[in-house]
Formats: C-alpha cells, sequence, structure tokens
C-alpha cells in the first residue's frame, strides 16, 4: 500500500492506496506508522483512503497463506499502528472515502474526528462473521466510541451497517458527499489545530493513554491467547 503525504498549512494529509479495496497487511500497517513519525511535526494530520474506500480491513487473502507466526506478527502491529494513531499527540482526523469495514472501522475510531462519506458504503466491526474474536485493541476504541447499550448488539453479531447508522452508532462523526470528505477533513483539522497544542495533547493522553498502555503491555499475550493453538 502507497501511504500518499500531501500537506497544506501545516495540515498533513496522509492517503491510503493500494489500487484496490486498501486491505491491510503488515506492511501497510508499517507504512502507516512510518507516515505518522514522519508527519510528528505537523499542526494536524488527515488519515485518508482512496475514492470509494477508506478500507475493507484485513487482507483476507494474504492471511490465508500465513501461518500462526506470521498472523500473530501481523496482529500485533495492527494493534500497534492503531495505538499509534489513538494516541498521536497532534489532532488526528479520518477522512473515510467510501467503506470502512473492520480495520477500516477501527482506524476511523482511532481518530480524534471521522468524517464518513454519504452513499452506499458499509462499515462494521464485522471479525465474528469470519470466525475472528475481535482482539483487545478493538474492544478498547470500541468501547471509547460507541454507547455502553449498543457495544454487544453491534460487535457480537459482527454487523454490518450503512453510514447513517455507522454515525449514530460512534464509528464516525459526521457525513459528507463523498467529493467533499477529505476537504470537510482538512477543514476540522485546521481548526482542531488552531486549539493551544500542549492542552490539546494533554487532555487526549488523558482520556487514553492508560487505556492505550494498558492495550500495549497484554498485546503479545491478548493475540496469542486469540490464535488457535494448532494452526
Amino acid at each position: 500500500m502507497d501511504i500518499i503525504r500531501t500537506e497544506q498549512d501545516g495540515v498533513v494529509t496522509l492517503t491510503m492506496d493500494d489500487g484496490a479495496k486498501n486491505a491491510l497487511d503488515t506492511d501497510a500497517f508499517r507504512a502507516i506508522m512510518r507516515a505518522f513519525d514522519e508527519a510528528a511535526g505537523a499542526r494536524a494530520i488527515v488519515l485518508a483512503g482512496r475514492e470509494g474506500i477508506f478500507s475493507a480491513g484485513l487482507n483476507i487473502k494474504a492471511m490465508a497463506t500465513m501461518d500462526r507466526n506470521g498472523l500473530h506478527e501481523l496482529l500485533v502491529v495492527f494493534g500497534q499502528a492503531l495505538m499509534q494513531v489513538w494516541t498521536h499527540p497532534t489532532p488526528v482526523v479520518a477522512a473515510a472515502t467510501g467503506h470502512a469495514i473492520a480495520g477500516g472501522t477501527m482506524f476511523s475510531m482511532a481518530a480524534d474526528h471521522a468524517v464518513a462519506a454519504e452513499g452506499e458504503f458499509f462499515w462494521g466491526l464485522t471479525e465474528t462473521q469470519i470466525d475472528f474474536e475481535l482482539p483487545g485493541f478493538g474492544i478498547a476504541l470500541a468501547k471509547h466510541n460507541i454507547a455502553a447499550d449498543r457495544l454487544e448488539d453491534l460487535i457480537l453479531p459482527g454487523r454490518r451497517i450503512g453510514v447513517v447508522e455507522a454515525v449514530e452508532a460512534g464509528y464516525a462523526d459526521e457525513l459528507a458527499p463523498p467529493d467533499q470528505v477529505v476537504a470537510r477533513a482538512q477543514a476540522v483539522a485546521a481548526e482542531l489545530a488552531q486549539l493551544p497544542a500542549r492542552a490539546y495533547a494533554g487532555t487526549k493522553a488523558r482520556f487514553r493513554r492508560a487505556d492505550a498502555d494498558a492495550v500495549l503491555a497484554g498485546l503479545e499475550a491478548d493475540i496469542d491467547a486469540l490464535l488457535p493453538k494448532d494452526m
């Protein structure tokens, strides 16, 4: 996956583009983490998808070829990438330009604000539908974004939902026409960048750091427990 970087007035836009579904694999997660590291001096960051797709989640075809060690590495790096985005000290806004399934939904929730494209696009933490337990990092993000009385109703059956319900549920924060999603996300990022940086970063850390640290401390063990022993 390519991560295309543009910058205007201190707002860095990182566009994920693999030419297809923006499927996430180990290399994609590392590329996202490098891009966030390289944007350390930005006033704000927008994480965007390509036209019609934010991300369809993990690369299932690649996963089918992996042994247990490969899957373990993939999921650990997945968790690390999400926690880096979630705890980044500068404002982070997601420009969900289309479908945002599973990992796509998680990256939207890891942002401080998420703009979703209007239209016939799907969202959801659909892991249980493909016989996959939701990792602890996904549960942590969901608990910070979704109302408690909706958590299990959405996640246990792995419900796939439309964009209006995605905003109502808390997966995203607002809707915009598809051709305006990135511009709207950049405008929100610029607004957030006007806030005092120290206070913004410190308050974000107070909300998220303890839970993120707990996720990272237990990440290896969580993934080990999640994967079948006899793979």
